[in-house]
């Protein structure tokens, strides 16, 4: 497995591609701004754009995703509920970040809690962790890289005063979904640098036992 990062500069959020270095068929995840930018990182590795996955719905995390699928013929992946909240602008907060609507289509696969799909040699998890929003979820691949999206950060989490945020069930999410998988997985968030579930457990100030 390999995995690139393209940093999308006008809201510091990363946009994850992640492929199987055999048979380079891939996934992005969180496509925000620069699509161009994502499809000549793939490009660069010969990589096959299969799906693309949404931790959440806000639109720094989906504003070129619907560029991306129609560019790729990539089916969108996310949660139950972030399939519906991706289209409408007053939760996705498109008009506020964007200064116009974005309503984007319904994901084309839904996973349920703790579901799993598989693309070659990737096994992806999707573990719900509402709290940033009521339709976060982080991906676990091959039970050793977590996609945390806005729920965990390095020495930080995700704000809960936005729409259908909540603080205590952020923490909830975190202490329960993430902190009980093995203390060296890999942690790859939404914004920031990587840090690891150990790490987070003993550094991270925002969650205390």
């Amino acid at each position: 497995m390999k995995i690139k990062t393209v940093n999308n500069y006008y809201t510091d959020e990363n946009t994850y591609i992640v492929y199987d270095e055999n048979t380079k068929n891939g996934l992005v995840i969180d496509p925000g701004y620069k699509c161009d930018g994502i499809l000549k990182a793939a490009q660069d590795d010969g990589v096959n754009i299969k799906y693309v996955l949404i931790t959440h719905c806000h639109y720094d995390h989906i504003s070129d995703m619907e560029h991306l699928r129609e560019k790729t013929g990539a089916k969108l992946v996310s949660g139950d509920k972030a399939s519906i909240n991706i289209t409408d602008p007053d939760i996705n907060l498109s008009y506020s970040g964007l200064g116009y609507e974005l309503s984007a289509k319904k994901s084309d696969i839904v996973l349920k809690d703790n579901e799993e799909l598989n693309i070659d040699g990737l096994n992806i998890k999707c573990i719900y962790t509402p709290g940033h929003t009521n339709c976060g979820v982080c991906y676990l691949i091959n039970n050793e890289k977590l996609f945390t999206g806005d729920t965990l950060f390095l020495r930080s989490v995700g704000r809960s005063d936005l729409p259908t945020g909540d603080g205590d069930i952020l923490v909830k999410s975190i202490k329960t979904r993430i902190y009980t998988l093995d203390d060296d997985t890999e942690v790859f968030p939404g914004h920031g640098g990587q840090s690891s579930v150990g790490y987070e457990k003993k550094y991270n100030m925002y969650i205390k036992d």
